[in-house]
């Protein structure tokens, strides 16, 4: 599946109920006329289309879950991704949701992420894991709320803390709890298929989010990536993923063909392209509110993607 911004076709699973799309507009010029004058007019295509992704977003799940966002190239867009795959889940689906950083480097998920009233991080987690039970309150010191988006942020630790205690076995360890709190998890990884937090990652993953900015060298990563996860032994988990492309200021048509192609010829379920968002450039911190209307677009058919498959 290949999805630009702005792509209005209703995709729906089987499991959606058709009525969800049907019910009389309550958006636009057609939904002030339904309110102002009692009329009864259909949902524009567009409107039933939002619809469609919310309620394929909103699809009851078995259990909890874990996606990993992955790119071994540093500034190719993970952090920006995670974050609002996850603010999506947690302003359309609602519940528990964490964004959390568990890498072998400083990420920028707490610099761009609302602060919250202390800096404890992934570190801080992971020496005291022994004393938090599986209750959400155990988790106040070292979650950071985020407001409007409804999901908590867990940051990764500053350059020059003692990474000692942030490798593979105690990303699981510290895994094992959050999964135990949160319904949804997504985790915005490092650049290092050799790092075990970056293989714990991998697989603890259910499904994964690959990550690509339209740029030569994203390009040749992104196939870099795919080869880490393979030779991790991975490869199966391509059915459940899906690639999410950021375009740039000035897009390169041939390449951005080429690398919806390659998405699809890997096996992954989704190819969905992001527009460029003059508010998410720069390192500026997150707010979703300041996105673009297609920009929104393209997250919610990218979180719908990923629900798809969970």
């Amino acid at each position: 599946m290949q999805v630009e911004p702005g792509d209005e076709r209703i995709k729906l699973r089987p499991e959606v109920k058709a009525e969800k799309t049907a019910a009389p507009a309550r958006e636009g010029f057609r939904g002030w006329l339904n309110t102002t004058f009692k009329a009864n007019l259909a949902a524009s295509p567009a409107e039933q289309a939002s619809r469609a992704r919310r309620a394929r977003i909103q699809r009851p799940l078995e259990t909890h879950c874990t996606m990993a966002v992955v790119q071994l190239k540093g500034g190719a867009t993970k952090t920006t991704v995670a974050y609002h795959l996850a603010a999506t889940y947690g302003r359309i689906r609602g519940g528990n949701i964490l964004a959390g950083e568990f890498n072998e480097n400083q990420g920028t998920l707490g610099e761009r992420a609302l602060a919250g009233a202390h800096d404890r991080t992934t570190l801080d987690l992971i020496r005291n894991l022994g004393t938090v039970t599986r209750r959400t309150s155990d988790l106040v010191r070292y979650i950071r709320p985020q407001g409007d988006d409804r999901i908590h942020v867990l940051a990764s630790p500053p350059e020059g803390a003692d990474r000692r205690r942030v490798d593979g076995t105690s990303v699981k360890a510290a895994h094992d709890v959050l999964l135990s709190l949160y319904n949804l998890i997504l985790l915005d990884t490092g650049n290092s298929a050799q790092a075990s937090t970056w293989q714990a990652a991998v697989d603890v993953a259910d499904s994964l989010v690959f990550v690509a900015q339209n740029k030569a060298d994203d390009f040749r990563l992104l196939e870099a990536t795919i080869e880490g996860v393979k030779a991790q032994g991975h490869a199966a988990k391509f059915a459940r993923s899906i690639l999410v492309i950021t375009n740039t200021a000035q897009p390169n048509t041939e390449r951005l063909a080429q690398l919806k192609e390659y998405g699809t010829s890997i096996g992954l379920a989704a190819v969905v392209v992001v527009p460029l968002d003059r508010s998410l450039q720069e390192g500026q911190n997150f707010d979703y509110e300041a996105l673009n209307p297609a920009t929104r677009r393209a997250y919610e058919e990218a979180t719908a993607a990923l629900t798809d498959q969970l």
